[in-house]
């Protein structure tokens, strides 16, 4: 059990919300529509987060062998580097780190994790063929494979995504659409639905704004530890705040449409609780980027900062601040969206 624990510990298990909860959701959506298997929920959410442990392992393991040195080495100012992901790792046959992983444990490590990701994933495979058919079944085949090969190719050959500057929207298209359809195809064996598309574009855009708005915060940083990000990948300020805007506001958008459309109850404006918080990301990414007085401190409508006096006595409130802010922003969004589908069902 030490090991598995250490396993899920170094896979950055704090960030599974960011794909258990567009999952949760989505599950949450598929209520209702036909063909729903309510069972298979709890294995498909499983699935989901053993596939994100296994691909930031995946990540860890690309990284490394990228560049093996101690990012804290390289910039002790970096919020990313002090968070260094790579830090249980060991070369083989070197012993200086003390009792750490080696990278061919790390190689099992993600098989592991796959591997039972497999399995969750071969329960709804088996299902969709004896409820609905071979078509369903292969679905999720689809969704699968895309995702895993997406995911290989966030910082793995031939494409290593991550290196290139495109890493954040990789995030957003593996916690959005691939996630939300492929739970959709899993639960209810309909491979495709505008009303999910769209609501997983929507998501996949605040999950992306909790990536990118690190990036933007750590430009600087990026570029001495060689670190390619979409940011670097922007250049300009003002592009960066851009996008900023462009993934705090299409959610809104794209909500708006939908209920014109008729596709979702008026209830989920709901939801438009949380655009005043998107708005102060915006406003307050651009303050910093532009090194303009700002005031970074926690309001009750902000949602959990954890402990922010700790924060500040380690030096990393400053960053803290608006990447905890676009957390929060996507976790109220998710759960309004929970709490009026089933209100409203």
């Amino acid at each position: 059990m030490s090991t598995i624990s250490f396993w899920i510990k170094n896979a950055r298990n704090i960030s599974l919300p960011q794909s258990a909860l567009p999952c949760l959701t989505a599950i949450i959506l598929c209520i209702g529509q036909d063909g729903f298997l309510w069972w298979l929920a709890l294995p498909i959410l499983l699935g989901v987060c053993a596939v994100h442990l296994g691909m930031n392992l995946a990540d860890d393991y690309f990284d490394f062998k990228h560049d093996s040195r101690i990012r804290a080495d390289i910039n002790k100012d970096s919020v990313r580097a002090r968070m260094e992901k790579c830090h249980y790792l060991r070369r083989e046959g070197d012993e200086e780190y003390g009792e750490k992983a080696t990278v061919s444990q790390l190689g099992w490590a993600i098989v592991a994790f796959l591997a039972f990701a497999a399995l969750m994933g071969g329960i709804a495979f088996v299902a969709q063929g004896l409820v609905h058919g071979w078509q369903a079944a292969m679905g999720i085949v689809l969704y699968a494979v895309i995702g895993l090969l997406v995911g290989i190719n966030y910082s793995g050959k031939p494409l290593e995504l991550g290196f290139h500057g495109f890493g954040e929207l990789v995030v957003g298209l593996m916690f959005g659409p691939l996630n939300m359809m492929g739970v959709q195809a899993a639960l209810t064996g309909n491979i495709f639905s505008w009303e999910m598309l769209c609501m997983s574009i929507a998501i996949g855009c605040m999950v992306t704004n909790i990536v990118y708005v690190h990036s933007v915060m750590e430009v600087d940083a990026d570029a001495q530890l060689g670190k390619m990000t979409f940011a670097r990948l922007l250049r300009h300020k003002k592009a960066m705040i851009l996008f900023i805007a462009i993934f705090a506001i299409i959610p809104f958008l794209i909500l708006a449409l939908g209920v014109t459309l008729q596709w979702w109850s008026p209830w989920y404006l709901l939801t438009l609780a949380t655009l005043p918080m998107s708005i102060f990301l915006i406003h307050s990414t651009r303050l910093f980027t532009y090194n303009l007085p700002r005031d970074d401190t926690p309001r009750w409508w902000m949602g959990p900062m954890g402990d922010w006096e700790g924060y500040k006595k380690a030096g990393i409130d400053w960053f803290l601040f608006r990447w905890l802010l676009a957390r929060n922003i996507c976790t109220f969004f998710c759960t309004i969206l929970i709490i009026v589908h089933l209100v409203t069902l």
